[in-house]
């Protein structure tokens, strides 16, 4: 069936954006280069916002097929291999910034195409098989699964109501009609279980149990298990009486968080030691190191503050009020620690350091999941890490 009716043009840019994802290796399968032919990106994407880092922080800039001037590059943006950004601050781009450019944190976007068509490719769907999408977003991929699979195979689950109506509405514009239900991904969707594949399109510290037991033995679970500090892509076989394991996947990505409310973090405790360190906070930009110094601290966050004196630090800090701030060198190479709270978590950190470095910087690839109920651990060799399972309230 052709969706894109009068329209040629984008058309023709879905057709190359196909082949270049089959060019980079993105799309393995000519069946996949197929789909993503005849599903129209521009229909679940009608407005995007580019993102420009300032001083003053991230500043979006509208692009919408509402505007005649933009639509040139409204569409050559939709059909790039490009992550669009949708929403910010939990609004649609198209209203919030409606009156021009703006600031703000965005919590949804429309997935980098070569990484959706990845990671169908590592799910290893067939003809028959039924899918669970955490994660609607746009609808967009469950687009390309429902083109594929056929729309009675496929739900798409997502929190937020205001995507999951403009979802279902754009799907069905284009004649196809899966079950897009809102409410917490991290339960699955019981009601249409059991499926075959689980894919998730947002980060979570493990994977949910629910998923698990929605699973058929031998199905497949892919998903970003990610925390404050680093992450990465999870592929795990569901066994028999709810357990799973699987590996981490040798290509890094990340996902935004999932959007589901966290505990409230405790005031944080006043310093209780004071030290030096030789560890550059930078080291957490190697995703290889922040996926270890993730197991040793997974509720710990990053974030970047200025002290009384005017000193810039670089600190962590987790739910029961510990933290850590680590300020730039002095001459001989020494960074000022503070810390407090009942955790020390700088000295988490350079246990996750020395291990990294006996361990010869291992990255995520290196590492083994298993989960049996209630309980999830992550491997390397004969260490084992537990992960912060958590039981979603229904």
């Amino acid at each position: 069936m052709n969706r894109f009716i009068d329209e040629p043009t984008a058309q023709t840019l879905a057709e190359t954006l196909a082949d270049e994802l089959v060019r980079i290796g993105d799309i393995r399968d000519p069946v996949w280069r197929e789909v993503f032919t005849r599903v129209p990106r521009h229909v679940f994407v009608p407005h995007f916002a580019y993102i420009t880092d300032t001083p003053k922080g991230s500043r979006y800039d509208l692009v919408s097929s509402a505007n005649p001037d933009q639509r040139t590059a409204w569409l050559d943006g939709v059909y790039s291999n490009a992550t669009l950004l949708t929403q910010v601050n939990g609004q649609p781009v198209e209203e919030i910034f409606a009156a021009g450019s703006g600031f703000g944190q965005h919590s949804s976007s429309s997935t980098l195409p070569g990484l959706m068509a990845w990671m169908l490719d590592v799910a290893d769907l067939h003809g028959g098989h039924r899918v669970l999408e955490i994660g609607t977003g746009t609808g967009y991929n469950a687009a390309l699964l429902s083109e594929r699979l056929g729309s009675d195979r496929v739900t798409s689950i997502d929190i937020d109501q205001h995507l999951t109506s403009r979802a279902r509405e754009r799907l069905a514009a284009i004649g196809l009609h899966p079950i897009v239900a809102t409410g917490d991904g991290r339960l699955g969707y019981e009601a249409n279980a059991p499926y075959d594949r689980v894919i998730a399109t947002c980060g979570l510290d493990h994977a949910p149990s629910a998923w698990i037991e929605q699973t058929v033995p031998g199905g497949l679970i892919v998903t970003n298990v990610t925390g404050g500090l680093g992450g990465a892509m999870l592929l795990a076989q569901v066994g028999e009486d709810n357990t799973a394991h699987g590996r981490f996947l040798t290509r890094w990505a990340g996902f935004m968080p999932s959007r589901h409310s966290t505990p409230q973090h405790a005031a944080y405790a006043d310093i209780s030691a004071t030290g030096t360190t030789l560890l550059d906070p930078d080291l957490f930009n190697d995703a290889s190191f922040a996926f270890l110094t993730q197991l040793h601290l997974p509720h710990a966050r990053r974030y970047w503050a200025t002290n009384q004196d005017g000193r810039a630090f670089t600190g962590l800090k987790v739910r029961d009020g510990s933290w850590a701030g680590v300020y730039e060198p002095d001459a001989d190479g020494n960074r000022q620690v503070d810390q407090g709270g009942p955790q020390r978590l700088w000295d988490r950190v350079e246990e996750a350091y020395r291990l990294w470095e006996k361990e010869g910087r291992p990255d995520w690839a290196r590492f083994t999941f298993e989960a049996r109920p209630g309980v999830q651990t992550v491997s390397l060799g004969d260490r084992h890490w537990e992960l912060p399972v958590e039981v979603a309230a229904a």
